[in-house]
């Protein structure tokens, strides 16, 4: 079923350039599947690979997380995500739900705390009108009073129901970088529905300009794709990169229940390091992610120690900074119980071969399933030709993988055992011990 969804000038020369007739064309010819990049003069990134996939995915990337926003726009992230296929200078709300509903495709908008994404997808035959309102959605928002005022209830009932793991990692960053990256990527309560439309439109003219923004596409042919990132009507400029350092602290948010949730982070690398970025990749496997068989146990060597409670090892990369920890979530006395636990385990955290034997091949399989399925596929180009500038292939991710060494991890683990940590905390917090407490 087709789709407009929000989660997270025109397209002048669409007839002159034929894009239909060209989709059609490289869907009949071998194209390469390998990963194709182009920056242009005005330094917008393009990235695309397997041009003979069934469907065409395409995505307009930008800069623009909630890591970006200042005191003056808090919020705002989550508001670009929820006001993806509003009315914009050419087309109204229903008239884009109602072309992309006739083409059999979908539009979502996503957001997270480094990138806003505006993506299509559609078949090869509908691909003209999919890149027209994709260009429409994604850089001609006029964010129009009443329209926002609609997206009240919608952002409210967002917030209702967010788990609260997702909140206890939200206080998390919140006690770890303050601002920058702890900006959460929901609006505040307190300012659901204070975004005025100047407000919007300025976070976006700062935020989503050529400097910031990429072009990433599957089962698009790469020139095609490069034209249409040429026809783009955005503003040029870098903007601010707002680096974020980690801070020790402890946010607690307590709430009339019986269980709870915690997050425990300590500081790690972020992915412009990417040989430690990807020992840490290792570590957090070896540590534990979950069970890898239905009802299978928690045996990582950081999980083993967090009885009692739905636990997992938390390693959240971004471009220039990182967290490593791990959150726990059950019963308040059990969590409780737990936080102790887990913080001992993290300050005496070590690994053995068969740990890091275990987590290469899990990372491995994680970079089989990004990489050879074209939802992970179309991510992944949009997320790194944004952030940094190029794309990793898989021979790469694979490469980087392997080379990861028992001492590489090892290292990792004694980074975390050394750094001071952070805490985020919701729910029952009766027995949970405060961060002063923990050794």
């Amino acid at each position: 079923m087709a789709s407009v969804t929000s989660k997270t000038p025109m397209l002048r020369a669409a007839a002159a350039r034929g894009y239909a007739a060209h989709a059609q064309a490289a869907a009949a010819s071998r194209g390469s599947a390998e990963v194709q990049t182009t920056t242009l003069p005005n330094k917008l990134v393009v990235a695309s690979a397997d041009p003979n996939a069934p469907v065409s995915r395409i995505s307009i990337v930008f800069r623009a997380g909630s890591r970006n926003e200042t005191a003056d726009s808090l919020g705002a992230a989550h508001v670009l995500r929820a006001a993806g296929g509003l009315s914009t200078k050419t087309a109204t709300t229903f008239g884009i739900t109602r072309n992309i509903q006739q083409a059999g495709g979908s539009l979502t908008t996503t957001a997270d705390r480094e990138l806003v994404s505006y993506s299509v997808a559609v078949t090869k035959d509908q691909l003209e009108v999919g890149l027209k309102y994709l260009e429409a959605t994604a850089t001609g928002q006029v964010f129009k009073p009443w329209e926002l005022a609609e997206l009240t209830p919608v952002i409210r009932n967002e917030l209702a129901r967010l788990p609260a793991e997702v909140q206890a990692v939200e206080a998390l960053h919140k006690a770890a970088f303050r601002d920058g990256l702890g900006n959460s990527v929901f609006c505040p309560d307190y300012l659901v529905g204070k975004h005025s439309s100047e407000t919007m439109q300025h976070y976006f003219s700062a935020n989503c300009t050529t400097n910031r923004a990429s072009v990433a596409g599957v089962g698009v042919d790469h020139q095609l794709l490069v034209g249409f990132a040429q026809s783009l009507a955005l503003e040029s400029g870098a903007g601010s990169e707002n680096k974020s350092s980690f801070n020790t602290g402890e946010l607690r948010l307590d709430r009339a229940c019986t269980r709870a949730a915690v997050a425990v982070g300590a500081q790690a690398v972020g992915w412009n390091s990417l040989k430690e970025a990807m020992a840490f990749w290792v570590l957090q496997r070896a540590a534990g992610v979950g069970p890898s068989t239905k009802r299978g146990a928690n045996n990582g060597a950081l999980t083993k120690a967090l009885t009692g409670v739905n636990s997992s090892a938390l390693y959240n990369g971004y471009t220039d900074n990182g967290l490593f920890g791990f959150i726990v979530s059950g019963e308040a006395k059990h969590a409780g119980k737990a936080v102790e636990a887990g913080v001992k385990a993290l300050k005496s955290l070590s690994v053995s071969d068969a740990d890091v034997a275990r987590g290469k091949a899990l990372a491995l399989l994680a970079v089989g399933e990004i990489t050879e399925n074209q939802s992970g596929l179309h991510h992944q180009l949009g997320e790194e030709s944004a952030l940094l500038g190029q794309v990793y292939k898989k021979s790469d991710l694979v490469a980087a993988v392997n080379a990861v060494t028992t001492g590489d991890v090892q290292a990792a683990a004694r980074k975390v055992a050394s750094s001071k940590l952070a805490i985020g905390a919701v729910g029952n917090l009766s027995h949970v011990p405060h961060l002063c407490d923990l050794h």
